[in-house]
């Protein structure tokens, strides 16, 4: 993680040390007697705490937009809190009011930076619990999940399909089916082997999870399809995912280039859950993708 921040971490340093030079070449050392311990002992705890804030982010955060909100918040808190313990030692000629504007005004700036990083955290921390409740899901069912992805299988994807598609035809709900197949994923294997291929679809599985919402359940339905049941969806909704999910997988690098998806919504709120099955996969079997890396492709239910 440090590697990630190495000019973050020496940047303090040039900073603080010219706002010493600059203290000391605009004042003039104070007395002994002038000088208020205990003004220096509080100052200091909390520079101290600045710094370890500091320290903290650049430690435990990855680089992003969050990570530099909460480092210029807390590097400016460090600088003003740096200049207002130095003004114990150091007295300023009254004309003089640039060092006074150097320590109140990056504390303000620093505090509306930091809040506004911890606001960002708090959203990633939501998405990060989300996902987390969704893996405490898988668990507690651990017979139902599919060994190599570690998400739900067959089996459960029906029970669960049965139940939902009573309860949202009580309640006049829709609810949709999004299928997803890789192409020529045998001839894969055969190629590369079937540890890379293992490779892949847990690599698939986890950016599609990364994708739900907490309502939503993925499944691995066959060996080189998996099936997304999208709860209180009807068709528009659901193809705006497809197209959510089509865009947010063609930009990862992690997913092999040789391979290329299909992928169909349906709406099934009307059908069976065996019926539901057979419609989208029916709709998925009727594509013809062409030929580039990635193609995804969306089905009226």
């Amino acid at each position: 993680m440090w590697r990630q921040h190495l000019l973050k971490i020496m940047l303090p340093v040039p900073l603080l040390c010219a706002g010493l030079m600059l203290a000391l070449t605009l004042g003039v050392s104070k007395l002994p007697p002038k000088i208020d311990w205990f003004d220096i002992l509080g100052e200091g705890i909390v520079l101290l705490v600045a710094l370890l804030w500091l320290t903290l982010i650049i430690s435990s955060r990855p680089a992003g937009r969050v990570t530099e909100w909460l480092y210029y918040g807390s590097l400016l808190l460090v600088c003003s809190f740096f200049l207002d313990l130095i003004d114990e030692f150091v007295r300023y000629p009254e004309h003089i009011r640039v060092m006074s504007w150097l320590e109140s005004l990056p504390a303000p700036i620093g505090m509306l930076l930091l809040t506004y990083g911890l606001v960002g955290w708090h959203r990633e921390q939501r998405i990060i619990n989300r996902q987390l409740r969704g893996r405490e899901r898988f668990l507690r069912d651990h017979r139902l999940l599919d060994p190599l992805t570690q998400v739900y299988g067959l089996d459960y994807l029906y029970a669960v399909l049965v139940r939902d598609l009573e309860l949202h035809h009580a309640k006049q709900q829709p609810l949709c089916l999004a299928m997803l197949n890789i192409q020529q994923f045998a001839a894969f294997n055969r190629r590369y082997g079937v540890a890379a291929g293992d490779t892949y679809l847990v690599t698939l599985s986890e950016q599609l999870c990364s994708q739900l919402r907490a309502s939503d359940i993925l499944c691995r339905y066959a060996g080189d399809r998996f099936v997304i049941l999208l709860a209180n969806t009807n068709q528009q909704q659901a193809e705006i995912f497809v197209q959510h999910v089509q865009q947010h997988l063609a930009s990862l690098p992690a997913l092999h280039e040789t391979l290329a998806l299909d992928i169909v919504a349906c709406d099934v709120s009307t059908l069976s859950a065996m019926e539901a099955l057979r419609h989208t996969e029916h709709a998925l079997n009727s594509l013809k993708s062409p030929y580039y890396p990635l193609a995804m492709h969306m089905a009226q239910g």
